[in-house]
């Protein structure tokens, strides 16, 4: 996802598109090379990371300085309501994830690379706005800790616009563009703060219903892989998790 008008970006979309399509690696082939991409900048988050990961492992083997590279760069953190499910997940498989799970954990344990719960707070989407074929308004109705007292009509929230040509995702802050639609925007709000997801829960063979998340504008389903013979078997929503830890610090 990205943001509109010098706002700090969510994530890369057009580098996730680079680095994953139809369920193989474009751009990433191996751990190295995921070293070498957030050495180079082209990764900006445990977010996108971890998903990456998930596909990468099939093939590779855990790199013990990976940890401290990400630390290094100071790579945006991942929240614990995103990574706590795929660990759980993770445990379920059949595959052999045991190393996967164990560097989950350790990205998880460590809160350099990932975001306790009481940093983050939860949006679920209100609801879709289609602007036309190829354009979407998500609606957002959040309002962040460091608004303060607002007197503006509607609720405090945010719009993510959905570029289905370019396939791209932006935090938009152009008023115009929040006209009839019940919210409007604080310029505390920063992409950079968002992780946006679908909740999709699956069907194991067992029988047994399991909530997995996936980075939307991604046609992967990593589960598929991951835990083999489940199926769709609902659609919960999109989400966003927003972190508020400069908020709580400066407070």
């Amino acid at each position: 996802i990205n943001a509109e008008y010098g706002v700090n970006t969510i994530s890369t979309r057009e580098n996730l598109l680079r680095i994953i399509y139809n369920n193989k690696v474009v751009g990433i082939r191996s751990l190295s090379d995921a070293k070498a991409a957030v050495s180079e900048g082209k990764i900006d988050s445990m977010f996108e990371l971890v998903f990456l990961l998930l596909d990468v492992y099939r093939e590779s083997s855990p790199l013990s300085d990976l940890e401290r590279l990400c630390e290094q760069k100071q790579l945006r953190r991942i929240p614990w309501q995103i990574i706590d499910p795929i660990i759980s997940a993770m445990k379920l498989s059949t595959v052999d994830t045991e190393n996967l799970v164990l560097l989950l954990t350790r990205i998880r344990k460590n809160t350099t690379l990932s975001s306790p719960h009481r940093e983050n707070i939860v949006i679920r989407r209100n609801r879709k706005v289609n602007v036309n074929q190829d354009e979407r308004k998500f609606i957002y109705k959040f309002k962040h800790p460091g608004t303060g007292p607002c007197q503006q009509s509607g609720e405090c929230g945010f719009l993510i616009r959905y570029h289905r040509e370019n396939l791209t995702w932006d935090l938009v802050k152009d008023v115009n563009y929040y006209a009839d639609t019940g919210v409007h925007h604080h310029d505390v709000i920063s992409a950079r703060d968002m992780c946006q997801y679908w909740v999709v829960t699956v069907a194991l063979p067992d029988g047994t219903k399991l909530d997995t998340i996936t980075p939307i504008g991604w046609w992967w389903w990593w589960w598929r892989h991951w835990l083999p013979g489940s199926k769709k078997h609902g659609y919960k929503g999109i989400y966003v998790v927003y972190n508020v830890s400069d908020y709580m610090v400066a407070k």
